[in-house]
């Protein structure tokens, strides 16, 4: 399993949102100097929570990012399939079928990879924002 920057920035993000928004939005700049993040890949990160739907734009001298859902719904689940193309790995998988050392599908290997990203998904889902921040 890999957590990758755009995760954990994306999440310190958002955490940092729900922190600091006081029912109004907050800008990226704000969030990044908090945080001690690049801002210019924390937009890019903010894009795709956008698109996903975690977090909704205000236009203007005020504007800025607020959360689209409650910190106990969002899931980091959720972040990471917002910002991550994949975050289980393994050279077992359809894309690597026709490699010399796979075994061909399917293969106890194969099912044994898929169970254990099931479980790490499902991990993932019960964590909620909400949480995360209580850590801090």
């Amino acid at each position: 399993m890999y957590i990758s920057t755009k995760t954990e920035y994306a999440v310190r993000a958002l955490a940092e949102l729900a922190l600091s928004s006081n029912n109004k939005p907050v800008s990226i700049t704000e969030i990044c100097e908090k945080q001690s993040l690049p801002r210019k890949y924390v937009e890019q990160l903010f894009r795709k929570l956008k698109q996903n739907g975690l977090v909704v734009s205000t236009h203007g001298a005020l504007g800025g990012y607020s959360l689209a859902e409650s910190v106990d719904s969002i899931s980091l689940r959720n972040i990471m399939d917002a910002v991550d193309e994949s975050y289980v790995k393994s050279f077992c998988n359809r894309e690597y079928r026709t490699l010399h050392h796979c075994k061909g599908l399917p293969c106890g290997f194969h099912e044994l990879w898929d169970e254990i990203k099931e479980h790490l998904n499902d991990y993932f889902e019960s964590i909620k924002l909400d949480q995360i921040i209580a850590r801090l």
